[in-house]
């Protein structure tokens, strides 16, 4: 089976600020305790554009994290209401990437809070045909620079009210 998360990691140490957030959104949501300063949670309908009703009510820096082994990776950062990052690549049929808004001055700023290195980022992004690292996907490399914790196999499809992790909390149920 291959991996498909989804996931969303607001920048903050306060899980409360994420409560205000899918509860502005109007949305269902699962919560992962904070770490390194990201509070990771996920959204249990995805039906409308549920990122725009987040981005409407955004507090501060969000991510955006998608990641389909077979298919696909997309990173997306708001701030505030204002999309700031835009980065998709596909591999389904063939490879093909969307650069739709690239600034690395203000990931690589992210990444610098967390103590990491920003040496070689661009080529993180500058995928090539047929030399995909199923090992250490560049999505997964850029997921732990930032100081995420939670976006390995995280998806609300993963999630049962009746069945959470240790360390999960429902909104908005």
């Amino acid at each position: 089976m291959s991996e498909f998360s989804d996931s969303f990691h607001l920048k903050t140490s306060n899980q409360n600020d994420v409560i205000r957030l899918l509860q502005s959104a109007k949305v269902k949501g699962y919560m992962y305790e904070e770490k390194n300063g990201w509070v990771t949670f996920v959204v249990a309908e995805r039906s409308g554009n549920i990122e725009d009703a987040l981005r409407e009510s955004n507090p501060g820096v969000l991510i955006h994290y998608i990641y389909m082994e077979d298919h696909m990776w997309e990173l997306k950062i708001f701030n505030n209401d204002e999309l700031v990052f835009d980065y998709v690549a596909e591999w389904t049929d063939e490879l093909v990437i969307e650069k739709n808004i690239f600034d690395l001055d203000m990931l690589g700023e992210l990444i610098r809070q967390q103590g990491n290195s920003v040496e070689d980022l661009e080529l993180l992004f500058d995928l090539k045909d047929g030399n995909l690292n199923y090992e250490e996907p560049p999505a997964y490399v850029i997921a732990q620079k930032l100081g995420l914790t939670y976006f390995e196999w995280v998806s609300a499809d993963s999630m049962e009210d009746d069945d959470l992790e240790d360390g999960i909390i429902m909104v908005n149920n």
